[in-house]
């Protein structure tokens, strides 16, 4: 669990994991220097369940950077993230794990997702959370790259070798997206029927609404131009991916067209996106 001022909603979520049904788990927090309460609450949880490993960053190092501190410190043979605002059903681990224990091609299990406003507390299950179950690594990539929408799947159920043969998130809006690629590049995503993710919406739960300023906090507080050109580098680094990937060659060639296709139709964000740094440049 990486977690930044989460104290509002953090002791449910940290019931929902630690009250899970398959119990042989460690849940490891990493707290990014929060300024509320969280510090408090997780040093209490970790105090009275031996499950709890608790680390607290110096300075805030952005998100995408925390969430894969958790993941390097996993010792599981299975990974979930999970985010201080959000809570699953106690059964959740269970059921995905018994779909992995099954079939050794799935590399991430998850369920559907139930969105929750954070102030009205009203709940309406999400409609668009996918399954990629094609057989071939190209046929996954295209399916990801095209209905992929809110990424709920990131808070499912991944199998912990396959997590470690990726680059991990990025530091950049939509970042997330190119590690889910990596995933799908070696296996099936399942999606089961249940909802098994209760996500929270609003200003202070989901980053899509944050301004220019704190997004640049969010993903990378260190940097000295911003979260710019975030276009470019997603595209890019889809190509790095596909060049990385255990592919044979014609795997590799047919996804490698598919990423150019994807990049010639995102042509006019990338151009904006060059456009305007030059301009910045210039004026700086």
């Amino acid at each position: 669990m990486p977690v930044y001022n989460g104290a509002r909603f953090l002791s449910q979520a940290l019931d929902s994991l630690l009250g899970q049904s398959f119990s042989n788990l460690e849940l490891i927090i990493s707290d990014n220097a929060s300024t509320d309460q969280t510090e408090r609450i997780c040093r209490a949880y970790a105090g009275k369940d031996t499950r709890v490993r608790y680390f607290r960053q110096t300075a805030n190092i952005g998100a995408p950077r925390n969430w894969n501190f958790v993941a390097k410190e996993a010792r599981g043979r299975y990974f979930k993230w999970s985010s201080g605002n959000d809570f699953c059903p106690s059964d959740m681990v269970e059921k995905c794990v018994a779909v992995m224990e099954d079939d050794a091609g799935v590399v991430l299990c998850y369920g559907r997702t139930c969105l929750v406003d954070e102030e009205t507390n009203s709940r309406k299950e999400y409609s668009y959370d996918i399954a990629v179950l094609e057989g071939l690594p190209h046929e996954r990539f295209r399916t990801l790259y095209r209905t992929l929408a809110l990424n709920n799947a990131q808070s499912g159920l991944i199998r912990a070798d396959a997590l470690r043969r990726t680059r991990y998130d990025r530091p950049y809006p939509h970042g997330d997206v190119v590690l889910m690629a990596e995933l799908a590049l070696q296996g099936k995503f399942v999606l089961l029927p249940d909802v098994l993710l209760y996500r929270r919406m609003g200003r202070d739960t989901f980053s899509s609404l944050l301004s220019p300023a704190e997004m640049q906090v969010f993903f990378d507080p260190k940097a000295k131009r911003g979260v710019g050109l975030w276009h470019l580098r997603m595209h890019l680094d889809f190509f790095v991916t596909v060049l990385r990937a255990s592919l044979g060659l014609p795997e590799k060639l047919r996804t490698l067209m598919l990423v150019l296709r994807h990049a010639i139709w995102d042509r006019k964000k990338l151009w904006v996106e060059l456009r305007d740094r030059l301009v910045g440049a210039r004026h700086a």
